[in-house]
């Protein structure tokens, strides 16, 4: 009889029940975004706080690769606790930061230093001895470099620099890492289908349910919740969890809740429970972004500036929001400067669902009209994107009915860098007399507030099937609008 029982009661407590489970705050770092090719790894990573770095806010995933960021990477990756702090390598004391997962490591094997009693914590890691310490990190067979290197193109872990060369000599990148790491951890992310026999083990929870997690830790969210025997295919470890299949589903469960133990028969587990993670509409934020500011004052015509009368447009828009369950929030409320990336950040760091950019356009007087832009290429949001500035473009054309320039692809930093669906609207040319006469008039302007808001709620209601949106329509003498995407 083979059954691994845990003895912490509080890890027990974070693991089961049909409770909320507790989540690590994701660190925020300013240089990850969405056009750099190792995103979703290293996103994945630090929702589980398995990234490690020299700054608070910087990740910086085409610096160098250390020895001593790598031994922490992988250490939290194990849930190792990185305690340790008696110093084992001459050049690594106690005040490192990295000593207690560089112990730890050590002493498990995974790691190893040189011949004088040193580690070089500083040194830039090289990609062979990367492959070698995933190899020994997760219980592969390899014991060269060169071996190593070929277990982890077979696993599709690294697919090589080319011309069937590893590079093993070659430095290794911080991004670079990070999708390699990422690999080991979650055979969804490699390039290979996984080949691994897996072993047949049931869920041994003695009548409640267990987390199957997107990740091997309690930051990772739940997908779905097992009952008791019910069986699952289980392919390797991680630290204390497993990878696992179900069907055409795929996760981690805690390994001390599973047993190989087949359950007795006639016993028929119920099929696996489906977590919603959809946000309520009470959690739901907007940001809105009032472009340019202070000495910027972007677009003008007629005595008026575009930073003035698109931030009067967003404070309006503001109390439109605030009479529904959704929050807004503004990156600037008064004349103030922000870069083009810290207004496309300011969605990730305060965790919002959508972004809405508010301009005035301008073409030396000779063009007028509404448009509405969204980033079309290399983004996981593109049809949510799309969809948020079709509907906010329908309302606006509604409101003004100004020329319709249509809905457009834009390659602009707060769409294109931002974490979330986005959408840049252009409510008409403030140099063009017929434009200028509507961006004019206060009167004006509380109509494209309104709109703009019941746009972005007819995103909700469409598109992200909000039904519950509908009821605050009535509030604004409104009804959602037709079906766009």
């Amino acid at each position: 009889m083979k059954k691994i029982y845990l003895t912490l009661i509080a890890s027990f407590i974070a693991i089961l029940t049909l409770s909320a489970s507790p989540t690590l705050a994701a660190t925020y770092y300013k240089d990850v975004k969405n056009t750099i090719s190792a995103y979703e790894e290293i996103m994945y990573l630090n929702k589980g706080d398995i990234l490690s770095s020299d700054s608070s806010t910087l990740f910086s995933p085409d610096a160098p690769m250390t020895r001593a960021h790598a031994a922490v990477m992988i250490g939290k990756a194990l849930q190792f606790s990185g305690t340790d702090k008696n110093q084992k390598f001459s050049d690594v004391p106690s005040s490192n930061f990295a000593i207690g997962y560089i112990n730890e490591m050590a002493s498990r094997d995974i790691i190893r230093g040189y011949n004088d009693g040193t580690y070089k914590p500083n040194e830039t890691l090289k990609r062979g001895e990367m492959a070698l310490l995933i190899a020994r990190a997760f219980g592969y067979q390899s014991t060269t470099t060169n071996d190593a290197a070929n277990e982890l193109v077979n696993k599709g872990i690294s697919a090589g620099v080319g011309k069937g060369n590893f590079g093993t000599t070659q430095l290794m990148k911080r991004g670079d890492f990070a999708v390699f790491l990422t690999r080991a951890i979650n055979a969804d992310f490699r390039t290979n289908t996984l080949a691994d026999t897996p072993t047949k083990m049931y869920v041994d929870v003695k009548g409640e349910t267990l987390n199957f997690r997107s990740g091997p830790g309690v930051g990772y969210g739940t997908t779905y919740k097992f009952s008791e025997g019910y069986p699952v295919d289980v392919y390797y470890q991680v630290g204390s969890w497993v990878y696992a299949k179900s069907g055409n589903k795929t996760g981690f469960f805690s390994k001390a809740y599973l047993t190989t133990d087949a359950p007795s028969a006639g016993s028929l587990p119920i099929e696996p429970i489906p977590v919603d993670t959809k946000k309520s509409l009470n959690d739901l934020v907007v940001v809105i972004d009032p472009g340019h500011g202070k000495q910027d004052s972007g677009a003008t015509g007629f005595g008026l500036k575009e930073k003035d009368v698109v931030l009067d447009i967003s404070l309006r828009m503001k109390k439109y929001f605030a009479q529904t369950p959704i929050k807004p929030i503004l990156t600037r409320e008064t004349d103030t400067f922000l870069t083009l990336s810290q207004r496309a950040q300011f969605a990730y760091k305060n965790n919002a669902d959508s972004f809405v950019s508010v301009h005035a356009n301008a073409l030396n007087g000779s063009a007028l009209g509404q448009e509405t832009f969204y980033y079309a290429s290399t983004n996981k949001n593109v049809d949510q994107s799309k969809a948020l500035a079709t509907y906010i473009h329908k309302r606006m054309q509604e409101a003004w009915g100004l020329r319709d320039r249509g809905v457009k692809p834009g390659n602009y930093a707060v769409l294109r860098e931002n974490s979330v669906p986005a959408a840049l609207a252009e409510v008409g040319f403030i140099d063009n007399k017929t434009d200028n006469a509507y961006i004019a008039s206060s009167t004006r302007r509380e109509q494209m507030a309104r709109a703009i808001f019941l746009g972005t709620l007819d995103y909700y209601y469409h598109y992200e099937k909000y039904s519950e949106a509908g009821s605050y329509y009535s509030k604004f003498n409104a009804a959602p609008s037709k079906k766009h995407h």
